[in-house]
């Protein structure tokens, strides 16, 4: 036996539904009203399996369009579900559905995006923007290593876009070397590769 304990607007046309005293899933008021849910109804078990059923699948839709847009990984799928009103055990089941026809995978969404910055920021930098993600840090490493990560690349690109030539990068000021290197290693690059790359910059690095 499960109780609607409570049925209240979230926006003009969809109402958020509580059972047993717990925001479960948000339902057009259009699908309210073929389900027939009131405040204070008493759901008998098989009605309450299929309630829970149909908000499953509401779940697995709403995670399906979320994806037909864009990527996103495990953590972030999730709370997007959470976002828009199902509670944990719906919410679950909609992952559920996505995992099993494998459309949900942290390691693609994690080499994609790798390969999207790779060159362009430190790696350090990258195991951040995908531990923000909610990437687990054994695929942020495993996927960095398989793209034979290198920083060197980064550190140059960085110096492009500052210095238009090697001569223009060696007549710098101390004080500007210096900044170049201060903002270098605050985008998570290391001194020492840092330092060996301005020391050996060539024009055909550009």
């Amino acid at each position: 036996m499960m109780r609607v304990t409570a049925v209240e607007y979230v926006t003009r046309h969809k109402m958020r539904v509580s059972l047993d005293g717990e925001p479960a899933f948000v339902l057009t008021d259009g699908k309210l009203e073929e389900w027939q849910l009131h405040e204070g109804d008493d759901l008998d078990d098989e009605r309450s399996d299929a309630l829970l059923a149909f908000a499953g699948r509401e779940a697995a839709r709403a995670a399906m369009e979320l994806l037909i847009r864009r990527d996103y990984s495990e953590a972030e799928l999730y709370s997007k579900l959470r976002q828009k009103g199902f509670n944990d055990r719906i919410a679950g089941q909609g992952m559920a559905y996505v995992h099993a026809y494998h459309y949900l995978d942290d390691e693609r969404y994690a080499s994609q995006l790798v390969a999207g910055k790779k060159g362009t920021v430190s790696r350090k930098m990258m195991t951040f923007l995908l531990q923000q993600k909610g990437v687990d840090d054994t695929v942020i490493q495993r996927v960095i290593d398989d793209a034979e990560w290198n920083d060197e690349d980064g550190i140059r690109y960085e110096i492009r876009k500052k210095c238009q030539s090697s001569g223009e990068l060696f007549e710098l000021s101390e004080k500007d070397r210096q900044k170049m290197v201060q903002s270098l290693m605050r985008k998570g690059y290391n001194y020492s590769d840092i330092y060996h790359i301005m020391r050996n910059f060539v024009d055909v690095d550009l």
